[in-house]
This record gives structure tokens, sequence and C-alpha cells, in this order.
């Protein structure tokens, strides 16, 4: 692939005078030098990169954004990814800067992927939930590539973060069980976690066991993905009623799950909150529709994805290496979900 240099070589002129021409700064440039370049360019069919080497950025103003695989069928039907997407599109849009979005399967060949996917295309990506330890992430990460994630912590250095508390919302969930008099608990996820799943699970532990509640009576109901929300509901409540002393005080991973898993009690003949009181994470519309409706922690996702795409236009503009985590305070809304342990 052509260099900076090779263009500047063919062209006949220097590294910065090539620079100029593609930053648009042609008040630097004659307009014969101009096209010359410019022929150069598509002769020797250049595309620029994130960076040349000893020269600056090009700046595209374009961030990219990657989506899980899982995200595909449900982009408009599940407000988690949709509201994330629309608070980068808005943060992105305030300040004239486009977006282009990727789903995590195209960058199976991650090395390739990112010199014919990536290069050239964005200054910079905001990764949405990827797995603990994706390989997209180191690579990035190796190349100095400015990176956001969101709703996942990072497991390596120097990677800013934007995301909900997630330990707080697993403490708040068993404070608020613990204050109903529930002494058996249970954390509903998916075997294969995001980081964010397990940093509430994680909390909602540690935080339980500082109540005083034996470890025999906590429990983490984990169950695969499965092609409806419906089958991962009917499986958690499988798992749950399978146990000697079944929990009765639940928090669920997110209110999609939660509704399903509250439909599934109800269908085993338990009342809810009567039998067993159910929490979730979101604030999603069908936490109010859902009967009885959800208690639910309120997730600011148009917010996080708006400081996520602020961050990394402040990275790319003003050159601040600086690392954040930015962790917005979750908010309890209480429902009809939740009521006092059955006696």
């Amino acid at each position: 692939m052509a260099s900076l240099r090779d263009v500047a070589k063919s062209a006949g002129v220097s590294i910065a005078t090539v620079s100029n021409v593609l930053n648009g700064h042609s008040e630097k440039v004659s307009p014969e030098t101009r096209e010359r370049v410019l022929a150069s360019v598509r002769k020797l069919r250049y595309r620029p990169t994130p960076l040349e080497h000893n020269q600056k950025a090009i700046s595209s103003q374009n961030l990219g954004v990657v989506v899980p695989d899982f995200a595909l069928g449900t982009l408009h039907n599940n407000r988690y990814f949709r509201d994330i997407l629309d608070g980068v599109l808005e943060g992105a849009g305030a300040k004239g800067w486009s977006i282009t979005i990727f789903l995590q399967n195209v960058w199976a060949d991650v090395g390739l992927t990112v010199r014919r996917s990536y290069d050239g295309r964005c200054d910079g990506l905001i990764i949405v939930a990827p797995q603990p330890g994706h390989e997209l992430v180191q690579t990035l990460y190796e190349r100095g590539t400015p990176v956001v994630l969101v709703g996942s912590t990072p497991w390596l250095s120097n990677i800013s973060l934007v995301d909900v508390d997630n330990a707080s919302v697993g403490a708040q969930a068993v404070q608020h069980l613990v204050a109903l008099n529930h002494r058996r608990l249970a954390y509903v996820g998916h075997e294969k976690e995001q980081v964010s799943s397990i940093e509430r699970r994680e909390a909602f532990f540690a935080e339980a066991l500082r109540a005083g509640i034996p470890r025999e009576d906590i429990h983490w109901i984990s169950i695969p993905r499965m092609e409806s929300e419906e089958a991962v509901g009917r499986a958690a409540v499988q798992q749950l009623l399978s146990l000697r002393h079944p929990p009765t005080g639940l928090l669920c991973w997110h209110d999609g799950l939660a509704t399903h898993v509250v439909r599934e009690l109800k269908r085993s003949n338990l009342t809810v909150p009567g039998q067993v009181s159910v929490v979730s994470v979101d604030d999603a519309e069908e936490a109010a529709l859902c009967d009885p409706p959800l208690t639910t922690f309120r997730n600011p996702l148009v917010e996080i994805g708006k400081r996520a795409a602020k961050m990394l236009i402040e990275k790319l503009t003003e050159a601040n290496d600086a690392t954040e985590f930015v962790r917005f305070g979750p908010e309890l809304i209480v429902r009809q979900s939740t009521g006092p342990a059955p006696e």
C-alpha cells in the first residue's frame, strides 16, 4: 500500500505539501502543485491511514462504532444499543463529525480487517460491550489507535471507559432486597457474560455476604444464549425451581431478561412480588409495561453514548492522551415487582 512518502516522491514535493493538500490547506499550495499531488494520489491509489510515520494524523472526522454480533437483529428494538447509538450520533453531530457502524463479526480476522475496513475511514473507535479480552481491542491498543469502551471495563491500560456504575447496581439491588427481608438471593445472567454483567454479579455477591447472608443462599443463575428471550426466561426459572431452597429475591442483568423471567414465574404459579421479588436494570419501555411493572435501575444510555463521543473527539482534536473512567450513577426506580419477603 502506498504511503504518504510514496505520494510525495511521485509528485516531486515534500511530505508536508502532500499533507497540506489532503488536509484542505489550499492556501499553502499552488493550484498546479495541488493537481500534481492529487494525480499521484489517484495513480498510486493512496488511502490515508490514521497515522503516517513522522507525520500528523490525517483526520476523516469520522468515528467508528463497533457493536456485538447479536445486536444485528435488535438494533431497532433493543433499547441498550439503540440509545447508545442515539447518544453517539448526537454527541458526534454536535461537533460536525460522522459515524460508521461496524458489526463485531466483521473483525474475525482482526489484522486484515483493521487494514481494509478501518484504516482511513475513522479517526478512532467506540467499542460497545466487547467480550472480555477481545482480540480487536488488543490489536487497536498495540497500534496506538484512540479507543473508548462502552459497557466494558478495560482489561488493558490506557483505554478509556464510559458506563453506568455496575458495582453500585449490584450493591444497591442487594440493599433494596435485604431491606424487604429477603434472605435468599440470586443473580440471573448469561453464561457468556459481558463485563457489565460480571461486575454487577460480583458486587451483588459481595454486598450479600456483607449483609450476613450465608454463601449457600446466594446463587448465580447462569443461562446459555438462546434464540429467544422467552426461552431464556424459561431456562432461568427452571434452574431457580431446581434449587432446594429457591431464592425469593432476584437481580436480572437487564429488563428484557427480567420481563420474561417474571412471565415464566407466573406461568409456574409463583406470585410476583408475593413469593419472588425481581429487580432489573436499564428502565426500558418494557419495564413499565411488565405485569407487574419492574423495579429497575435507570441506565442513562443516551448520556453514556454522548459522553463517549465527546471523550473520543477530544482525544483526537486536543491530543488528550489521558485515560478516563467515567461511570454514571444508577437510579433505582421502585415499582411493583419487589415487595416484602414471604413469611
